[in-house]
């Protein structure tokens, strides 16, 4: 690849991910019925260059979701402690994530925002299914037991649920999150 086409590569990974962060953002403000140039404007581009990445609406709320998608792994790897080389660093790294270590995934997993206003475009399924597969395998490789790996990714999971309510304090959390961490350390 000459030096113009990775210039040029770049620049529009950058332009996809600039519309792609503005939707997310505006859909999450202002709903799923956000228009078209409204995400553009956002973006720092013209409607006719986001239509370009997206060519409609279902395109582009399934970039959104995909995009959400990647950015999760980013955070669950981003939590996960490298001098940690023992069974369950994968476990630890989510609940981690999941528990408050990420703003990010604290909004994402919060019922009223972005993935329960987008609902499911066409094709969505496909995609979860096949995150399901990557998420289920990267615990099964993680040395812990299923039962258990289980029982701390619900936990985790169910807290990064209840975490902006009024339910859980911060107090309880911080307590929950020490207790599944310490349940990655038996065997």
């Amino acid at each position: 690849m000459k030096r113009t086409d990775q210039v040029v590569t770049r620049d529009k990974e950058r332009t996809r991910r600039a519309i792609l962060e503005s939707a997310q953002q505006m859909f999450s403000e202002r709903g799923s019925k956000v228009s078209l140039a409204d995400i553009a404007v956002a973006a720092g581009v013209t409607k006719g260059g986001l239509m370009h990445h997206f060519p409609n609406r279902e395109a582009l709320i399934y970039g959104v979701i995909e995009h959400c998608i990647t950015r999760m792994w980013e955070e669950i790897h981003a939590h996960i402690d490298l001098s940690e080389n023992r069974p369950g660093k994968f476990t630890r790294g989510y609940v981690r994530a999941l528990t408050g270590g990420s703003a990010y995934l604290m909004d994402t997993f919060n019922p009223g925002t972005l993935l329960a206003t987008l609902g499911n475009p066409p094709g969505i399924e496909a995609l979860y299914a096949r995150d399901a597969e990557n998420l289920s395998a990267a615990f099964a490789a993680d040395g812990l037991p299923w039962s258990r790996v289980l029982m701390i990714r619900f936990a985790a999971e169910g807290l990064a649920l209840s975490a902006p309510s009024p339910y859980l304090t911060s107090d309880d959390l911080e307590l929950a999150r020490a207790e599944l961490l310490a349940l990655t350390e038996e065997h």
